[in-house]
């Protein structure tokens, strides 16, 4: 659009002595730079809150409901898994490419590792 071209509707705000009308451009919404920052900017989309991840009380379990029941990143869960001291439970293979864990064996691991902390404490 040209720099000096009239809006299509104008709405004259006021008038200068030679006779000119003074146009006001059309208000943008805008945000401060807190609000940007904080992500609750009108023009940014609002991501919707995860929903928990529901654990099962028996059979297999995936990754991601390992890591939600543990309260751990990925990469904290595959550092465990490597080290030999932690004893994070293996998981097991059901499939050419699906791995889960027991989930007996994933409550047990919680049960060991809160009495190492009553002992550790006490």
């Amino acid at each position: 659009m040209d720099q000096n071209a009239k809006p299509e509707n104008p709405t004259p705000q006021g008038f200068l002595p030679d006779g000119y009308v003074v146009y006001e451009p059309p208000k943008v919404a805008t945000a401060s730079l807190k609000a940007v920052k904080a992500g609750s900017a009108p023009h940014k989309p609002v991501k919707p809150k995860p929903e928990p991840i529901a654990f099962p009380t028996e059979g297999y379990c995936t990754y991601k409901q390992v890591q939600a029941r543990l309260q751990i990143s990925n990469s904290t869960m595959h550092s465990w898994l490597k080290q030999k001291k932690n004893q994070l439970p293996k998981p097991v293979r059901i499939g050419p490419r699906a791995m889960r864990f027991s989930v007996q064996d994933i409550l047990d691991y919680e049960r060991a590792a809160r009495e190492a902390t009553k002992v550790a404490a006490e």
